[in-house]
């Protein structure tokens, strides 16, 4: 049996702007998706996803035959039609990621178990399919490369969020840490050695990420000069943050992270929910909050002075019906458990 893990991610500056090659800054969290590969005597494909609730085999001939479908309708950007074939076939990204390592090595029975505690607004796609196609390679004895994990777990994103993801979080949850990332230069590891006080809090709604960047960019298409101004503005944020965060300058980071806030909500995708949060933050005095990731739901960061003050913001917003936890950050990225 092969047993992987990966991690769910947070995005500290730089979501949105990072799909149109503007900087973003991203860490890994202590939450995992686990992935267990075992061999089977059918010669069959048993997938068994857990934290999905459903079970489902296919036969090589299935498999290939709905891998095929689902590559014809990619090629077309018909991403309607291909969450219609999840939802009939249950035929999630994670099988397509699967089928698409056993169309280069060949096919071979298996049985495939995932189990996942990364919310779902924190790269729990992504570190689905890093965890998946880790332990299916290994599992067929192969040595893949970082980057060949990750182009595999992209390949995941571009079916789950329907269209072109930025290529933020598949790189984070596969190389771990902190990083910067551009489109056109890759990833750069940060040397992040310090503890960041920092708390994450759920809005309570599923963030709405191939939504929210499928809007973004009809209003870019719409309105290029007012939308292409608050990229440039996003991106000049993040690269202040980057210098703040190398030089530990927390109150300057908790300025720029309002600040973003403020810049993007200008695309109208937030939510009274996140803009609540951030609001609770202003008034308990914490350093800096803003959403993390696709916007339209999911979570907010909120940076506080210290951990007392931690302890004191949880308080405020668990009276206010909002749900918030730390999570160590900057952990080691997809993993082969021994």
């Amino acid at each position: 049996m092969i047993t992987t893990s990966a991690p769910g991610k947070v995005i500290l500056f730089g979501e949105h702007a990072v799909v149109y090659d503007k900087l973003g800054i991203a860490c890994t969290i202590n939450k995992w998706c686990t992935v267990k590969v075992s061999s089977i005597k059918q010669n069959i494909i048993i997938f068994d996803a857990k934290d999905l609730g459903f079970k489902k085999s296919f036969t090589e001939k299935e498999l290939f035959n709905l891998f095929e479908k689902v590559k014809k309708l990619k090629d077309k950007s018909d991403f309607g039609a291909i969450k219609e074939i999840y939802q009939k076939y249950k035929f999630p990204p994670s099988l397509f990621v699967v089928a698409t390592i056993l169309k280069k090595y060949g096919f071979t029975g298996m049985k495939i178990e995932g189990n996942s505690e990364v919310p779902k607004n924190l790269g729990s796609s992504s570190a689905a399919f890093a965890a998946t196609s880790l332990a299916v390679l290994k599992f067929l004895k192969k040595d893949p490369s970082k980057k060949e994990v990750s182009a595999l777990a992209y390949l995941g994103d571009v079916l789950a969020h329907g269209g072109t993801p930025s290529g933020i979080d598949n790189s984070v949850v596969t190389y771990g840490g902190y990083i910067k990332y551009k489109k056109s230069e890759g990833i750069t590891p940060l040397d992040i050695d310090f503890k960041i006080p920092l708390l994450i809090v759920d809005s309570g709604k599923e963030a709405r990420t191939g939504e929210t960047v499928s809007y973004i960019r009809k209003q870019r298409e719409e309105n290029p000069e007012f939308v292409n101004s608050i990229l440039d503005s996003l991106n000049s944020i993040s690269e202040r943050a980057l210098e703040s965060l190398n030089s530990q300058d927390f109150e300057n980071l908790g300025k720029l992270m309002f600040e973003y806030y403020k810049e993007l909500k200008k695309l109208d995708i937030s939510t009274p929910e996140l803009d609540k949060i951030i609001d609770v933050a202003l008034e308990n005095e914490a350093l800096g909050a803003k959403p993390t990731g696709g916007w339209g739901g999911g979570c907010c960061l909120v940076l506080a002075k210290n951990q007392k003050r931690i302890v004191n913001l949880m308080k405020k917003f668990r009276e206010n019906g909002f749900k918030s936890f730390q999570s160590k950050i900057g952990v080691e990225g997809v993993k082969l458990n021994i």
